[in-house]
């Protein structure tokens, strides 16, 4: 599920939550809310890659940049940024919608064999399998012309007015706007294994765990925190940088003026990072995100439950998330789920009788009255469920989980509970059912993206 948010409050399980200048609507995610594998935010727009291979977009729709043309199928990557959207489809082509009066969205022929697409504010990239890069959209600052020779390249970034390509050889090849030094890659240029372009100014990871970073240095963006190592990702903002560590912490630099440099804390068990225009994402090992920076559009006001999240992303003032599905929305994404469909009520109410004993949720995803409608399920007699509640009772009695009183209370409300007929069949099932068993799976969070980039406001 997709997950985005800001002042508007959509969200659902392998969804899409999103935030941002709600009255544009790129954080209200069109139902059904779910099964997306990928999100990326333009300006005031948002697209979701979803598992058929369609994809979803919402927004501002000024240029029709939410109007996915038909086919809608076959998609496999997608990007957005200023005011057009790219579609990378199964067969290697591309399909571009949206701002076209630089013919950013006009995918040049043969448009065939692309592996990997990239949008800057008004012009695009995408990488062929042959290792070449085409662009084509606004050349004002160069930034479609491509440097030769044309070959070798794994890994493309674009940023407002330049691009960058990775070659096979570890070396970053920069183009275009070059009015902040952006496109000026420090020596020595070999070794890099991942770039991230800003508005002005762009980052290099060094297979060593270093960042190199250059362009515009406003507010100390490229000034890379000392000591400059053991980073394994990084992301860059229109005038921040961050980088995420190996051992889970984010190094964040450059202009503080929203606080999105103040990494929170406790600062570790961070497995991902992303940066909008003036704030910053990261996402933790346990699956929750952690939000800091300009919030004058919720872009930091991160949505319940904050959980099972697998991916991010962020637009210039709003936020995207992947969420792994949680359909009885207890928290726990339905893979791991032991009790799906779970009783979320606040307390353990058996036949209408209330324990007041407070329904916690377990780490499987069973609420305590999922357990005891365990014992409901189970019972073939009045006797059978109250022994199986007793031994309930008991065992959290014992570890401390309830009182005296609320044992008694728990007891009572068994003993009162339902009937059942001398054949031992339950006429009328006890009102309480035991959710669909299921079995439980490894969440595993992809790595960091190699590949990242923000975009600014239109002039």
């Amino acid at each position: 599920m997709e997950w985005l948010w800001s002042n508007d409050r959509p969200w659902g399980a392998g969804q899409v939550d999103s935030g941002s200048f709600p009255h544009y609507g790129q954080s209200i995610v069109p139902a059904p809310n779910r099964r997306f594998l990928a999100v990326a935010g333009g300006e005031t727009h948002s697209l979701g890659l979803g598992a058929d291979g369609s994809i979803v977009a919402w927004g501002r729709n000024n240029y029709g940049q939410t109007n996915v043309p038909a086919p809608n199928a076959d998609f496999i990557g997608i990007a957005a940024a200023g005011w057009h959207s790219l579609g990378l489809k199964s067969d290697g082509s591309i399909v571009g919608w949206g701002d076209n009066r630089y013919a950013q969205t006009s995918v040049p022929a043969p448009n065939s064999d692309f592996v990997a697409v990239a949008a800057g504010q008004y012009h695009s990239l995408g990488l062929k399998s042959d290792g070449s890069i085409v662009a084509w959209g606004f050349n004002n600052s160069g930034q479609r012309n491509v440097p030769a020779p044309n070959a070798d390249f794994i890994g493309i970034a674009a940023g407002d007015y330049h691009s960058l390509g990775l070659k096979f050889d570890g070396s970053i090849i920069a183009w275009g706007r070059n009015s902040e030094g952006q496109t000026n890659v420090p020596d020595a240029n070999n070794g890099f294994v991942a770039v991230a372009a800003g508005g002005y100014h762009s980052l290099g990871l060094k297979p060593d765990g270093s960042i190199v970073a250059w362009g515009s240095n406003d507010a100390g963006k490229t000034n890379v925190p000392s000591p400059n190592g053991d980073f394994i990702g990084v992301a860059a903002g229109a005038i921040h940088s961050l980088g995420l560590r190996f051992d889970g912490s984010v190094v964040a630099w450059g202009a503080n003026y929203y606080g999105q440099t103040n990494v929170p804390t406790p600062n570790g068990s961070f497995v991902q990072v992303a940066a909008g225009g003036f704030h910053s994402l990261g996402q933790r090992s346990d699956g929750s995100i952690i939000a800091w920076g300009a919030n004058y559009s919720g872009q930091a006001n991160v949505p319940t439950p904050n959980s099972g999240v697998v991916a991010i992303a962020a637009g210039y003032t709003h936020s995207l998330a992947i969420r792994l599905a949680d359909e009885d929305g207890d928290g726990v994404p339905d893979g791991d789920d032991v009790c799906p469909g779970s009783d979320l009520s606040e307390t353990v109410v058996i036949d209408g009788c209330d324990t007041g004993i407070a329904n916690e949720i377990s780490v499987d995803g069973c609420t305590r009255a999922d357990v005891v409608a365990g014992c409901s399920g189970e019972a073939r007699n009045r006797g059978q469920f109250v022994s199986c509640v007793a031994s309930l009772a008991k065992e959290w009695k014992q570890v401390g989980d309830i009182t005296d009183s609320e044992h008694g209370r728990l007891m009572r409300c068994a003993a009162q509970a339902g009937s059942v007929d001398r054949r031992g069949t339950k006429p009328s099932p006890l009102p309480l059912s035991r959710g669909e068993r299921g079995n439980g799976s490894a969440l595993r969070l992809p790595p960091s993206p190699s590949l990242a980039q923000t975009t600014r406001p239109e002039p």
